[in-house]
């Protein structure tokens, strides 16, 4: 008797809903290659009103897909795309927001044609729905354009006032809707609305990791493509590009920077790399929409970035050389590095929180505030790095480490008059500092170098310090440790018939290039 009452009814209650020739088709089950919806479509048309209850049906949509009737609301969907009955036009707007029908809903707008225009314009332009259910319906009108030319100029013309609207710049949602729009139009070869679109780049109303402008007008057969070599697709610019997020906008947009990291110990430790960000950026980042400053997330292609250069420096490890990632210059890669502090290892904000922690207990530890300042260097906050330096110069006036920092910042922000003075300093301390031999020659050339690029007008360039304080005596830090290679070459040196950096007018050779010069 129980075993009775457990069974399952032999025939569905949804059929009880619907006309007896829409059994076959609610108890289907999942399609077949060889389905024929166009047989379907011959039996069923009389029946295009329940067809368009069955595709809603809340209760079949519930289904599990092992049920074949789950199946019944998506042979219903198809079977309207072969009929095209205006009266689905309006009803079937609510599956914009399913991703499942994302395939089929363009077919049967196409089918219905020109009549679900006026369905699909006002759904486009309501902000209230996703941006993705709305991205949808262009590409629906789009599919209705195809399909019907005497609807192509009264589609495109919609889609150019849709570019126009007044809302297009308000959030981040509607520039992804804006740049649907732009990638039908463009696919579909609408030459008419380039000026639309170009109006919108102009203007920064479109996500440019998703289309350019420069493929429009491929589409368009107003230029022609790029070459097929994949490097001639590489940007050309130097430095480092990345695509980031904005967070408090939520617009994604490429930035280039002169460097940028990537921690290798903390992307190692997961819990560290929970709380501190492995990629390191050494400057503000603004985003160039909202102005929102250092509130950013790395996008899809932003960590691709990170792919790029592991992999690059992993082919130039193992001699793969020809291989395009290797060809990646090395001054777009993200430079591998392994932060270093006087504690040891350790993500530069977490020495920061370190250091602040140090200096409040110990104000006047001039090492401490050193070791401070290298790591905001590392960071970019230069407005800091020079308080720390002042602060250690307060202390101590002759302190050549903080005058090298002060003339690394200068050289940073083009003040040639005030890197100028700073390396001054540092070489004329640097004559009798109690640095060790070696380091001290390092340091006396590295000034030389410095004052005789400056006196060319030539912004000497160095590599971010290491994230650490300096040791006892020494100069400035060195570069962090990179795994990934070689760092970069220092700067030309002072050739002896050039004006010596000291600034006395003299030749070099007859000033401090001689081995035994004084200070």
């Amino acid at each position: 008797m129980l075993k009775l009452l457990s069974r399952k009814p032999k025939t569905d209650p949804a059929l009880k809903h619907y006309p007896e020739p829409l059994a076959n088709l609610i108890s289907y089950g999942e399609p077949a290659e060889d389905t024929d919806y166009a047989a379907w479509a011959v039996q069923l048309a009389p029946y295009t009103t329940d067809l368009v209850k069955i595709a809603l049906d809340a209760d079949l949509n519930k289904r599990d897909e092992h049920d074949p009737a789950a199946w019944a609301p998506l042979h219903a969907i198809k079977v309207l795309g072969v009929l095209g009955p205006i009266e689905a036009a309006e009803p079937l707007t609510e599956y914009m927001e399913d991703a499942w029908f994302d395939e089929e809903l363009p077919k049967v707008y196409a089918a219905i044609g020109p009549g679900a225009i006026p369905a699909l314009r006002a759904y486009l332009f309501d902000a209230a729905h996703e941006s993705h259910a709305r991205s949808l319906a262009s590409e629906c009108l789009t599919a209705i354009a195809q399909r019907h030319a005497e609807a192509n100029a009264e589609v495109v013309d919609l889609l150019i006032a849709f570019l126009d609207r007044p809302e297009a710049d308000d959030s981040a949602a509607e520039e992804s809707v804006t740049t649907s729009v732009i990638y039908d139009l463009s696919t579909s070869g609408a030459r008419t609305a380039y000026d639309a679109i170009r109006r919108a780049f102009a203007e920064d109303r479109v996500t440019p990791s998703v289309i350019t402008l420069e493929s429009v007008e491929i589409d368009f057969g107003m230029r022609r493509p790029a070459a097929s070599d994949p490097s001639s697709k590489r940007p050309r610019e130097s430095g480092v590009r990345l695509e980031l997020r904005c967070t408090a906008c939520g617009r994604e947009r490429a930035h280039i920077f002169p460097r940028v990291f990537y921690d290798l110990t903390t992307a190692k430790n997961k819990k560290k790399s929970k709380k501190y960000d492995p990629l390191i950026i050494p400057q503000r980042v603004v985003c160039p929409k909202c102005g929102a400053v250092d509130q950013y997330e790395l996008s899809g292609l932003g960590h691709i970035a990170i792919i790029a250069s592991l992999l690059a420096e992993s082919a130039e490890r193992t001699g793969k050389t020809s291989s395009e990632l290797s060809a990646l210059p090395r001054n777009q890669r993200i430079t591998l590095m392994q932060f270093t502090t006087r504690w040891g290892a350790m993500h530069p904000q977490e020495a920061i929180e370190r250091y602040q922690r140090e200096i409040a207990r110990h104000p006047k530890d001039t090492s401490l505030r050193i070791g401070f300042a290298s790591v905001l260097h590392t960071l970019g906050r230069l407005d800091e790095v020079e308080e720390q330096c002042r602060q250690v110069l307060a202390l101590n006036n002759e302190h050549i480490d903080a005058w090298e920092i002060l003339a690394q910042v200068a050289g940073q922000r083009g003040d040639i008059a005030q890197a100028t003075d700073g390396w001054r300093n540092v070489l004329e301390l640097a004559w009798t500092t109690m640095l060790p031999g070696a380091e001290r020659e390092d340091l006396i050339e590295r000034a030389k170098n410095s004052l005789a690029q400056l006196s060319q007008g030539v912004i000497p360039e160095f590599g971010p310090p290491v994230t650490g304080s300096s040791r006892p005596g020494s100069s400035y830090p060195s570069q962090p440790q990179s795994p990934a290679g070689p760092a970069p070459s220092a700067a030309a040196k002072v050739g002896r018939n050039e004006p010596c950096p000291c600034g006395s007018g003299k030749k070099y050779k007859h000033c401090h290039g001689q081995p035994d010069k004084p200070a």
